[in-house]
């Protein structure tokens, strides 16, 4: 299904061209000084990726042990989305597979048991859809030429944060990012829904970079923590590495 969704992209039409200081001009200066940073500025603009993940995670606060995880991920700038696979192993012969997808500004999440058997499914949900809206956001530092997409505005809050604000499909969401006097990102925050209930509400998601790595001309991150923040206080839920990162891999 991740291979289909490629192919069937329209970003396979696009032609990589590079990424220009004419281009960020209007951008923050904290952004401008990040995309130069990382080597983003006269690099090929990132039209899709693809990148793999392993990882740990926790499904509930009170959990004792982290479950490990491998997942694969594949992004695409024009139009945004990106299709998640994971599969955690729970026991000796027992594992559950999970998808996390955005598309066309719908979200799908699906999870069940031994990649068989349905546990959940969230889908046609405006609150799920604009959590996926807003992971997407977070993660622009794996595509960072997407920063100049026309469907997002940037806001800068001072001179080591700005806000970027999409507006898709009749979706609006947004991130900060946060960044040191190297300028490197520390950290991506956003209020999104992490149930889809009538009365969840908004809770703030944090992803904090605990490394970055050259990739391909590329300064991006490869290990990184994932924390919600529960009125108990912070739930650190997922905490993975990246690797087998490739941009552009569909021309």
């Amino acid at each position: 299904m991740v291979k289909k969704d490629a192919n069937e992209s329209n970003s396979k039409r696009a032609t990589p061209g590079k990424l220009t200081a004419e281009m960020i001009e209007s951008l923050p200066e904290c952004i401008k000084n990040w995309l130069y940073a990382i080597g983003a500025v006269g690099h090929e603009q990132i039209h899709n990726t693809r990148l793999k993940q392993t990882g740990r995670m926790k499904l509930k606060p009170q959990q004792k042990t982290w479950t490990a995880s491998e997942a694969e991920q594949i992004s695409f700038t024009n139009p945004p989305a990106f299709r998640w696979t994971v599969k955690m192993k729970m026991g000796k012969a027992l594992f559950v597979t999970g998808k996390d997808s955005f598309l066309e500004g719908k979200a799908n999440m699906r999870i069940k048991l031994a990649g068989i058997f349905p546990i959940s499914n969230s889908t046609d949900n405006e609150k799920t859809d604009q959590s996926s809206l807003q992971r997407y956001l977070m993660e622009l530092s794996w595509y960072p030429s997407a920063v100049i997409n026309p469907l997002i505005t940037w806001e800068e809050i001072d001179g080591q944060s700005a806000k970027a604000t999409m507006e898709y499909a009749g979706l609006t969401g947004s991130a900060t990012y946060f960044f040191n006097e190297q300028n490197e990102l520390l950290r991506v925050e956003a209020w999104r829904y992490k149930e889809d209930g009538e009365d969840a509400k908004p809770l703030l998601c944090i992803g904090t970079i605990k490394e970055h790595q050259l990739v391909d001309g590329l300064k991006v991150p490869v290990k990184v923590e994932i924390t919600w923040m529960l009125e108990s206080g912070p739930f650190t839920w997922y905490i993975f590495d990246v690797h087998s990162l490739k941009f552009n891999f569909i021309r």
